[in-house]
This record gives C-alpha cells, structure tokens and sequence, in this order.
C-alpha cells in the first residue's frame, strides 16, 4: 500500500515537471517568434553625444571669442598682461 502511493507521487511529480517545462519551452517560441527584438547601438549614440558637446562648446568658444574681443581694447589687453607679468614676477618660487 505504502509503495503504491509512493509511485503514484512520484509519476505525479514527474508529469508536473514535463508539463511545466512543454509551458515553458512554448513560452519562449511564441516570445522569440512574435516580439520584436530590442537592440541598442550603444556606440554610435555615444559618438553622436560626444559630436553634439564638442559642437557645443565650439560653438561657446566661438562667442566667448567674439565677445572678449568686442569688450576688451588693445590697450586695456597690453595693461592686463602688463600686470599679469608683475603678479608672476613678484610670487616665490
């Protein structure tokens, strides 16, 4: 009797376990068949940031160029250099 039920558990176990994994295997077909796979270009999205900042600050340059330029006379660029050279002379070393 007791080795009667026990068979009986264990086929029961055992047709669990194959039904569970059918479930599964049929899981990942209709997965991979009808899902669209994602897929990241992870290196040229890099490189389009890296352009975009470097355009960027290019771009800053460019203005900050200008405007120093337009803001600061010969004479007042003459002076401060003048008295950057000071300033350095005059520090220890």
């Amino acid at each position: 009797m007791f080795s009667n039920s026990f068979f009986l558990i264990v086929i029961n176990i055992l047709i669990s376990i194959i039904i569970i994994y059918g479930m599964h295997l049929f899981w990942i077909y209709l997965k991979d068949t009808y899902s669209t796979k994602k897929t990241k270009d992870l290196v040229n999205t890099q490189i389009q940031k890296y352009k975009q900042i470097v355009d960027e600050i290019q771009q800053n340059n460019k203005d900050a160029g200008s405007q120093s330029t337009n803001f600061i006379s010969k004479k007042e660029r003459q002076t401060m250099d003048r008295e950057l050279t000071e300033f350095m002379n005059s520090q220890p070393i």
